[in-house]
């Protein structure tokens, strides 16, 4: 996994967003579809929104860093618009880290990330992932 930004909302007209969007490599989920395509009768979204990928850096939580900053710094403007969007409650940074088995694991983000994203009112979470290997067992990095 990589970092992806996250915006998301019960009232959120998403489609009417990105209508005028440069984020048109987004991943768009509406409420009361289901959540896994092919299974009608599993759950549903409770929220309208969209996933965009900020990072192709798979588990490198540095570049995945840098990839996010180059995001906010440049297409703040956009950002700035998202927020205001009518219906829109939640916008979020998740950085996706593989979960290694120590007693601690820690992630740190450097103080001009802290400051873009909450110029912006916009929120981080770190997701950790077991990943396993080829037999199925989960790995340690």
């Amino acid at each position: 996994m990589t970092c992806v930004l996250r915006a998301i909302g019960r009232g959120f007209d998403v489609d009417a967003f990105l209508q005028d969007s440069p984020f048109s490599r987004a991943n768009v989920f509406h409420r009361g579809a289901p959540r896994l395509p092919g299974v009608p009768d599993g759950k549903q979204w409770d929220a309208s929104g969209f996933n965009l990928p900020v990072s192709e850096a798979g588990f490198n939580l540095s570049e995945q860093i840098e990839d996010a900053m180059r995001l906010l710094r440049d297409h703040a403007d956009e950002l700035r618009r998202l927020l205001r969007f009518p219906g829109l409650e939640e916008v979020c940074l998740d950085f996706g880290i593989q979960r290694r088995e120590v007693a601690a694991q820690t992630a740190v983000f450097p103080a001009d990330l802290l400051w873009q994203a909450g110029a912006l009112d916009i929120d981080l979470v770190v997701t950790h992932y077991a990943v396993a290997d080829e037999y199925g067992r989960t790995r340690e990095s």
